[in-house]
């Protein structure tokens, strides 16, 4: 019974990672273009010359959000007065929604 207390006051010790807020998806696609994240990130978060992959596999909210505000790269920063909140919340949603295109093995054309 003692272990099963002691685990207790480990969990309840333990951080909570924050859940990521909940978005709207295609509005943020449009800021994501509209604020041009793309020019650096390409059109769906797949990354380019200037800027690394978003999607898929999305950062964690806290990571995302704290890049976005301040950079540790060469990105500009977008404070809250520039990009509010709910449109960060927005962009995430949109970056956490594309989905992995399929695996080149899968394609048939390039099987030719």
């Amino acid at each position: 019974m003692k272990t099963l207390a002691m685990w207790a006051a480990v969990l309840a010790s333990m951080p909570v990672l924050a859940q990521s807020p909940s978005g709207d998806a295609a509005h943020g696609k449009g800021l994501f273009m509209k604020h041009m994240c793309y020019t650096c990130h390409g059109s769906a978060g797949q990354g380019g010359p200037y800027g690394p992959q978003l999607a898929p596999h999305a950062l964690a909210w806290e990571a995302f959000a704290h890049q976005v505000r301040s950079p540790r790269s060469s990105m500009p920063p977008y404070s809250a007065h520039f990009l509010g909140d709910s449109e960060l919340t927005d962009i995430y949603a949109y970056i956490a929604s594309v989905e992995a295109g399929p695996k080149a093995s899968a394609i048939p054309l390039l099987k030719e």
